[in-house]
This record gives structure tokens, sequence and C-alpha cells, in this order.
């Protein structure tokens, strides 16, 4: 149990949980085509419980001449984090937030992934980004992407395609549609 319920920008987090340190990005190398290694992904971070993005940020990122190509998804909304931020401080420790209705809305968090040809397969690249506009600075996203990224590890071994997987804190700003600079400029994020 992972503690969220809902999909999306409806996910709302229940009180008993434990999100863990996950790092917040991962990277495959995998001896695939990128747009397959990255269809894989975004069907599992919907099946997870992240909703997709009206398909802009991949249009953009395309437009811009890069070689990723990106999908943008999202977990929790910041209009309705900040307002109902006080009414969940309220109701902390009161038993009601055992039920549903009354659970806070999930930290805004923006997740992207990217993919882009390598010499012998494709670099698949999943990054999360909490919103400093929400009210809550949980990483709700954490156990969700964490089911994810093992997913993934165990779907391409099982193919035969995984070279490897690292963790990172941070992407650092090297304009890969999963760095901070990209979805700040392309979606206004922070």
């Amino acid at each position: 149990m992972n503690g969220v319920s809902g999909h999306g920008r409806d996910a709302r987090v229940g009180p008993l949980r434990w999100n863990g340190v996950p790092g917040r990005a991962a990277r495959f190398l995998i001896e695939t085509d990128a747009a397959s290694a990255l269809e894989v992904a975004r069907c599992d971070l919907v099946a997870q419980g992240f909703a997709a993005g009206d398909g802009g940020f991949g249009e953009r990122v395309a437009q811009s001449g890069s070689e990723w190509i990106a999908h943008d998804l999202y977990l929790g909304d910041v209009e309705t984090s900040r307002k109902r931020g006080v009414l969940t401080w309220l109701l902390a420790d009161t038993g009601l937030e055992l039920l549903v209705p009354f659970r806070r809305p999930a930290t805004p968090t923006l997740v992207v992934a990217c993919a882009r040809p390598r010499r012998a397969g494709a670099e698949l690249v999943i990054a999360s980004h909490v919103s400093v506009r929400g009210a809550s600075d949980s990483n709700d996203a954490a156990p969700l992407l964490r089911r994810v990224w093992d997913g993934l590890e165990e779907r391409f071994r099982a193919d035969g395609v995984l070279v490897s997987r690292e963790k990172f804190w941070r992407i650092e700003n090297d304009d890969s549609p999963a760095s901070q600079k990209v979805v700040r400029e392309l979606l206004d994020w922070r």
C-alpha cells in the first residue's frame, strides 16, 4: 500500500505511508529503440496513477530540434493543494484523514519521461519535479516512481535489453527534457 488514492491531478494521500528516499530520477540504457522504450515507460507511469499531459510538451521538445522525445505526466494539482492546505492542517491527527474525502491532495509533481537514441540502443530517463507552489513538501510520487523503475528494470532484464540502470538525485541542466531548466522554460513548472 502506497497511501495514494485517486489518479493524476485528483490523487489524495493517506496519513499512513512511508515514501522513502528513492532519488528523483532514473536512467536506463537499453538495447531497443527510443520510441518503444518511452511508450512502455509512459504506460507504466499511467498505470501507477500519473495523468498524461496534453502532448504539448513533447511537441515543443520536438520543435526545439532536440534529439530527445518526451512525455509529461502529473500527480496532484497546485491549485487544489493550496486551497486544501489549511483544511489539511486543521484535520491532521483527528482521525478524519483516514477517510478518503478528508485526505490531503498529493504534492503536485511533474514527471518527465524522455528517451533518445544511442549508438547501440536508447537512453531512457524518468525524472520527477516536486512543485514549490503546492501546500506540501512531501515526495508523494516516490513510491509510485519506485514501482515504475523496478517494473521497467524487470521488464527490460526479462527481454534481454537492459544494459544499466542508474539513480540520480537530480538531472543536471544539460538540455534534456527532464532537466529543471527545460521544464521551467517549456512548462513554467516551479
